[in-house]
């Protein structure tokens, strides 16, 4: 067990890739802080699987975006598991629509969760590891944060933010011997945010411009997760592990191989 023993909280647990990322620590060792937003019922469903490895969970409701909030949470941690090991910055929220038919609120409301929450997760989640001189702290972008796509640049501005700050901060925890790095998924759905129908467009795009040839599950990023909790990692930070079948790897052109011909190069 890579984590045994080992302390987890894990902000955006109620389901999808927290889910998994809880699901996974719980399975090699960890007990897990379930930190949610909304749904209580994911949230405790999550603390079950948890508990299900023989492993304790804490559920915690939390606004990531409200530094008291993110402030209790960590107090609630710490008063339960007198310490924590391991933090995962995961929760996040998602917009798909046109520039020109942005506000500044979409804007606003993006920002408040995925870069503010994101900041007030690790600057507080932090405090203990420094505090023990030791830790790991997961931030969560996005193949998102690594280029630009249609209709999803206000997203796209967050999760490119998130890269940068999880490098600057690399920097200033490394001498208290913790590390920071960033995950960046590609295309992983999730009960909420189903796969388009495998005889779409859309679908055949996402095969197309992914090696891999099939969209991500959870458990694919949690698997990278684990490593970056683990010490197996304490030589990397600073870090983007993209967990996306391969799609960052090129450039969203078309496939020579797909059409069946070869450029002379």
């Amino acid at each position: 067990m890579r984590l045994k023993n080992k302390i987890a909280l894990v902000t955006g647990g109620s389901g999808g890739l927290g889910a998994g990322i809880c699901a996974a620590f719980a399975r090699e060792g960890a007990d897990c802080v379930v930190g949610y937003h909304q749904d209580r019922d994911g949230a405790e469903a999550t603390a079950a699987a948890v508990r299900a490895q023989g492993r304790e969970a804490l559920v915690c409701q939390v606004d990531t975006g409200v530094e008291a909030d993110v402030r209790r949470m960590i107090d609630a941690a710490l008063a339960k598991f007198s310490r924590l090991d391991i933090v995962v910055a995961n929760a996040g929220l998602g917009r798909c629509q046109p520039l020109m038919e942005t506000t500044l609120q979409d804007f606003e409301a993006l920002i408040r969760v995925n870069l503010i929450g994101t900041y007030l997760t690790v600057r507080y989640g932090a405090e203990p590891l420094v505090q023990q001189r030791a830790g790991k702290i997961i931030t969560l972008s996005s193949i998102h944060g690594l280029g630009g796509s249609h209709w999803v640049s206000l997203y796209e501005a967050t999760k490119a933010g998130v890269i940068n700050f999880t490098r600057g901060a690399a920097y200033d925890l490394a001498e208290y011997n913790i590390q920071i790095n960033a995950i960046a998924p590609g295309a992983v759905p999730v009960p909420k945010d189903p796969p388009p129908p495998v005889d779409s467009a859309l679908h055949a795009a996402w095969m197309q411009q992914t090696p891999c040839r099939r969209f991500g599950t959870p458990a694919d990023v949690a698997a990278g997760a684990v490593y970056l909790a683990s010490s197996d990692s304490d030589w990397v930070t600073g870090q983007v592990l993209s967990i996306d079948g391969g799609v960052s790897a090129g450039l969203a052109i078309p496939s020579f191989r797909d059409f069946g011909s070869k450029p002379k190069m």
